[in-house]
C-alpha cells in the first residue's frame, strides 16, 4: 500500500496528457564498467566490488549480439500507429584511455571515443553498425548521458595520490570500485557532475561541451534531452547545459543536489513536466530493472506503475539500465531479462491497445 501511494503521489502533479504514451529510457550505453568475469572476481576478492551487486558482476560494455537480441524483441511489437517500442539509449560518449593516462604518468586525463572502445573489444567490433541499423529502424534513439560515466577529477586525484585500491583496479582497466572515503558524497566515483571545487566545475563544463560536440559528430544530430549520471546535478550544471541548448532533463523523482563543503546531497522532488524559468523536468514513473533483483516480479510491478500513470493522465516513462540487456559476462542475464521485456510489452498492448510508443525527445513536445 505504501508503494502504491507513492506511485500516486508522484503522478498527480503536472500537465495531463490525453494520449497513453509509453517511453522507455535506458542509461549507460557506451560506457565500460566491468571488463570481464576474471576482473570482477579479482576485485571482489580484494573487497573493492560487491559480489551481491549485479552492477559489479554482470554490467559490461554492450556488444553486437546484445543489440541484435534487443532489437528482435522490440521489432516484434507495433502500436496502433504501426510504431515499434523505441528505446531511448542515453549514451556515454567516451571512456578513459588507460594506456594514455599511464604513459603520461597520471598527470593528465585522456579519453577514447566509445566507438573506439567498441572497435578494440572483439565482441563489440560490429556494435556501432548494428546500433546505427536500430536507429534507422526506429527501435532505438540516442540521447546524451555524459562524456564519461565517471567523476574524472576525483578519479585522477586518487591516481595521482597513489591510492592503492584505485591503482589496482586501474591495472585491470576498471574504475568503478567502491570508495568509502568520508570526503566522497557517494560510495563510488560514478557521479559525473558531483564536484568539490570551482576547478572541478571547470573540468565538468569542458566535458559537457566536448561530450555534446562528440554526440553531434557521431550521430549527426543534436541531443534534445539529457540524464545526469546518478541523478546528481545542480543549478550551475543546468546553466552549462542551457548555454549549449539543452533545457530538457530526464530524471528520477528525486534530484540529488551536492551541498558545498559537506559530504551529502539535498534531494529535490520533481514531477512530470515540471518547469522553471529555463528548464523542463521529466521523471521516470515506472521501473523495469530485472537484473537488479530477481526476486521481484518486474512485469507486474511495472504494469501497476503504468496503470497509475495513465489514471492520472501522465505518460508512462519506464526507467531501465543497460545492465538488463547485456550478456557479455553472463548471457543468461540478457536472455532472461529480454524474455521479461517481451512479456511486459505484450501485456501493455493487450491492456492498452491505444497506447503509443515514443522516444524521450518526442515526449518533450507535449510539455514545451
Amino acid at each position: 500500500m505504501k508503494e502504491f501511494l507513492k506511485k500516486n503521489i508522484i503522478n498527480f502533479k503536472g500537465k495531463s496528457i490525453s494520449k497513453k504514451l509509453i517511453v522507455i529510457e535506458s542509461d549507460d550505453w557506451g560506457s565500460i564498467r566491468i571488463p570481464n568475469r576474471e576482473v570482477s572476481e579479482a576485485l571482489i576478492e580484494k573487497g573493492l566490488l560487491n559480489k551481491n551487486d549485479p552492477f559489479d558482476t554482470v554490467d559490461c560494455l554492450e556488444n553486437a549480439e546484445d543489440f541484435r537480441a534487443l532489437f528482435e524483441v522490440l521489432g516484434n511489437f507495433k502500436d496502433h500507429l504501426g510504431h515499434s517500442p523505441i528505446l531511448t539509449a542515453n549514451m556515454v560518449m567516451a571512456n578513459p584511455d588507460f594506456d594514455a593516462i599511464k604513459e603520461n604518468n597520471f598527470k593528465e586525463y585522456k579519453y577514447e571515443l566509445f566507438t573506439d572502445t567498441y572497435n578494440k573489444t572483439p565482441k563489440s567490433s560490429e556494435a556501432f553498425e548494428i546500433l546505427q541499423h536500430g536507429i534507422q529502424e526506429r527501435l532505438i534513439t540516442p540521447q546524451f548521458h555524459a562524456r564519461e560515466h565517471l567523476n574524472v577529477s576525483l578519479w585522477m586525484r586518487y591516481l595521482q595520490e597513489q591510492d592503492r585500491d584505485f591503482h589496482y583496479a586501474f591495472e585491470r582497466d576498471c574504475f568503478s570500485i567502491k570508495d568509502a572515503s568520508p570526503s566522497n558524497r557517494r560510495n563510488n566515483i560514478m557521479a559525473t557532475y558531483d564536484y568539490y571545487s570551482q576547478e572541478d566545475l571547470k573540468v565538468i563544463e569542458q566535458s559537457i561541451r566536448e561530450g555534446l560536440e562528440l554526440f553531434e559528430t557521431i550521430f549527426n544530430k543534436k541531443s534534445e534531452t539529457t540524464i545526469c549520471p546518478c541523478y546528481v546535478w545542480d543549478d550551475p550544471i543546468e546553466t552549462i547545459f542551457n548555454e549549449v541548448g539543452i533545457n530538457n532533463f530526464q530524471g528520477s523523482k528525486y534530484q540529488n543536489i551536492p551541498v558545498a563543503h559537506t559530504n551529502h546531497f539535498n534531494r529535490q522532488l520533481r514531477y512530470m513536466g515540471q518547469k522553471d524559468d529555463a528548464n523542463t523536468y521529466f521523471i521516470r514513473n515506472c521501473l523495469f530493472e530485472p537484473a537488479l533483483n530477481q526476486k521481484i516480479d518486474w512485469v507486474d510491478k511495472c504494469l501497476e506503475s503504468v496503470k497509475v500513470a495513465f489514471f492520472w493522465n501522465k505518460p508512462a516513462v519506464i526507467g531501465t539500465h543497460r545492465i538488463n540487456f547485456v550478456g557479455g559476462i553472463d548471457p543468461s542475464n540478457r536472455a532472461n531479462n529480454l524474455e521479461q521485456l517481451h512479456l511486459l510489452l505484450s501485456r501493455i498492448l493487450k491492456k492498452w491497445p491505444e497506447a503509443e510508443f515514443i522516444a524521450s525527445n518526442e515526449l518533450t513536445t507535449y510539455y514545451n
